[in-house]
């Protein structure tokens, strides 16, 4: 049996927000809803860490900060769409957690790549 985990991030590559700001992206909110539907469905058994990682764009203290309303906005959606808090972990990680570390600094790669690398997603507990 699957994990939660595992489901959410079949469907997810990530969420996504807007440019050095703490909002989700229009385009991110159906993915977004999907992963609460598979938090629900596999019930509070399953412990969360959603994680954010920020490009280096920026300043260290700049991404690091932006990492973490970014994914406190993240947890904020989901716990306004009931989805027991308890079961969340927030964590901003700026560059330490980069989805695609070979890209650093963010002047090495491909929009996409900064994109997925300014992301937030779901690791297990």
């Amino acid at each position: 049996m699957k994990s939660a985990v595992e489901e959410i991030n079949k469907y997810l590559n990530g969420i996504e927000l807007q440019l050095t700001k703490d909002i989700i992206r229009d385009k991110s909110f159906n993915s977004v809803d999907k992963a609460i539907k598979i938090i629900k469905a596999f019930g509070s058994q399953d412990r969360f860490i959603v994680l954010g990682a920020k490009d280096s764009s920026e300043t260290a203290i700049f991404y690091n900060n932006l990492s973490k309303s970014r994914v406190d906005a993240v947890v904020k959606y989901l716990v306004n769409k009931r989805v027991p808090a308890s079961i969340l972990n927030a964590e901003g990680r700026g560059k330490k957690d980069l989805k695609y570390v070979e890209y650093d600094p963010a002047t090495k790669c491909s929009g996409w790549t900064n994109e997925a690398n300014r992301s937030v997603y779901f690791v297990a507990r």
